[in-house]
């Protein structure tokens, strides 16, 4: 009697579920896997076609393990859905042990821009042969494209052709001359406000990567390298520039053309202490020993400067070279706020080199509070 009880209560659920209008059910379907959606879509006639109008499609690896059942999945999914159907976000994200054919790849992206996808996500490992062809998608505010497997670089276009670009993350890209010896690839991007750099690279023609946009609101500059890694010239000319971050183990001579009058957070965590002498790599010659002093020279109109604890301690080395009393301090005439934030598995500078630091940091900059976050 129980069990007809409840099996009569689920299916009145079923039913319930079942009368919701089809914006509804696809909403909640965005929650669940494409793989998931399918198999609900099966079981029920009143669903059996509600997937083919998802506008949020998920490849990733956790779908299924086996390769060939992969891509078979993935062509199944692209044929199959409506096609009159736009693409809001379309994820494709590979990982380490899979093995995926430049043929599905370049079919899946040729797909989405084909159908408007506005956030595309790209996730791989492969050492593929693919059509950067989302480069001149007018319809994306979203990209993000990394690339696992640091053999695997992607060329960047001498100039970006995504006129609704918001948001552009991009990891082990390769930069090519837009004019002379120059690569300027972001000055078309009039939409973009946030731009994420990860382990990029120059090409061999290339001397100096612009950043020239005068929308751009936030900047993320990171590299991470274990060995001697290339000096680039950098120059940020984004007048509108709110949010800068430099992290990882960067060796930049940054320039800074024009004024950054609203600029309010600067936070860097980089450590130089692997390279500690002059250097001179793709016609620049640096002196690695004061390259942090001369950032904070040129970012000097900040509001809330945040240094990771291994920052302070390179940056103790580097002054304990030329000496603190010899270089000149940096001048925070807007400064609120130095945040020292402690990482851990970071070695920390004992009180007294910690407050003498601080203290040369901020000798310019009376009103400024010292705060301490982990």
């Amino acid at each position: 009697m129980m069990k007809m009880k409840r099996q009569r209560e689920e299916d009145r659920d079923r039913d319930s579920l079942s009368n919701l209008p089809d914006e509804v059910l696809l909403h909640i379907m965005k929650f669940i896997s494409i793989k998931d959606a399918v198999q609900i879509c099966v079981l029920s006639k009143r669903w059996k076609d509600l997937w083919k109008d998802l506008t949020i499609l998920k490849f990733d690896k956790s779908l299924v393990f086996d390769d060939a059942i992969f891509e078979i999945f993935v062509s199944s999914i692209l044929s199959n859905r409506h096609h009159s159907t736009s693409i809001h976000r379309l994820d494709f994200i590979t990982g380490w042990h899979r093995s995926i054919g430049s043929e599905l790849f370049n079919r899946v992206m040729s797909y989405a821009v084909l159908h408007n996808v506005q956030q595309l996500t790209i996730g791989m490992q492969s050492n593929i042969v693919f059509e950067p062809i989302w480069f001149s998608c007018r319809s994306l505010t979203f990209l993000k494209v990394s690339f696992i497997n640091y053999r695997q670089r992607i060329e960047i276009p001498k100039y970006l052709q995504l006129p609704a670009l918001k948001i552009l993350h991009l990891d082990l890209a390769v930069f090519t001359a837009s004019d002379n010896d120059c690569a300027d690839p972001f000055s078309t991007c009039n939409m973009l406000n946030t731009l994420i750099l990860r382990s990029f690279r120059l090409d061999d023609d290339v001397k100096v990567l612009r950043i020239s946009n005068s929308n751009l609101s936030r900047l993320i500059i990171g590299h991470h390298h274990s060995g001697q890694p290339p000096v680039y010239k950098i120059e940020i000319s984004t007048p509108n520039l709110n949010s800068l971050t430099i992290i990882g183990t960067p060796i930049f001579q940054l320039s800074f053309p024009c004024n950054l009058s609203f600029l309010e957070e600067v936070y860097i965590n980089i450590n130089l202490g692997f390279r500690r002498h002059s250097t001179t790599d793709a016609g620049l010659d640096v002196r690695t020993d004061s390259v942090i002093v001369n950032w904070l020279h040129v970012l000097a109109n900040v509001k809330i400067m945040t240094l990771a604890s291994c920052t302070l301690c390179t940056l103790l080395n580097d002054l304990s070279k030329s000496g603190l009393t010899r270089t000149q301090p940096p001048c925070f005439a807007r400064l609120e706020a130095l945040k020292v934030k402690k990482l851990p598995s970071v070695k920390v500078l004992d009180e007294e080199k910690q407050d003498g630091i601080l203290q040369y940091l901020l000798q310019n900059s009376p009103l400024a509070r010292v705060e301490f976050i982990t």
